[in-house]
């Protein structure tokens, strides 16, 4: 067996894992507290991944199926946050666009954003894949957009020091908060 396929079943074997277990770490007696009226249930709750190449791209993808095919090149790096995959109380769709002209990812929420984009050379990928807040409820935590003009790169994450070692130490600028997703681990998303 070579490196690509053990470095293969490695992955295959994390996302299994991670999806399989309970990130939200709610259990039935707090999420019969929360508030149905706002906030989704955070049990329905999916990790976001994110993959990358070496070359600064970023991809995110809440479906397990789609991680596991991006080996090729393609590493797991993280699990950004909690989204839900199908529309939840209070949530809205975010979308993956592409640009035209090159492998530049851009996620939004926001329609404006989204026509601003689809006007600037991006295209759309599809129906949106999650479903996240649109303002910081239900135990959310902000979801950074940052972008480096000179790699071509956008990047996302929901660590704050995540996001300020990007910002110090790999050239991005905060562009905005893109939405609001569940953090891993969410106890208090109520």
């Amino acid at each position: 067996m070579n490196l690509k396929h053990i470095l293969a079943l490695l992955l295959f074997v994390t996302v299994g894992l991670t999806s399989a277990r309970n990130t939200t770490g709610i259990d039935a007696s707090q999420a019969a507290g929360r508030s149905a009226e706002t906030c989704g249930d955070p049990a329905d709750a999916l990790p976001y991944y994110r993959v990358s190449p070496k070359n600064a791209e970023y991809l995110y993808f809440a479906d397990p199926a789609l991680v596991q095919t991006a080996v090729g090149g393609w590493t797991l790096q993280a699990v950004a946050g909690l989204v839900f995959a199908t529309q939840e109380v209070s949530t809205v769709p975010f979308y993956t666009l592409f640009l035209k002209t090159g492998g530049e990812v851009l996620l939004v929420a926001n329609t404006t954003e989204l026509a601003d984009a689809l006007n600037s050379g991006y295209v759309l990928s599809g129906e949106p894949e999650v479903y996240i807040y649109p303002t910081q409820i239900c135990g959310s935590v902000p979801f950074y957009y940052l972008n480096n003009a000179a790699k071509k790169s956008n990047f996302y994450t929901a660590v704050e020091s995540e996001r300020l070692d990007f910002i110090t130490n790999q050239g991005y600028t905060d562009v905005y908060i893109a939405g609001y997703v569940l953090p891993l681990g969410c106890s208090q998303c109520v």
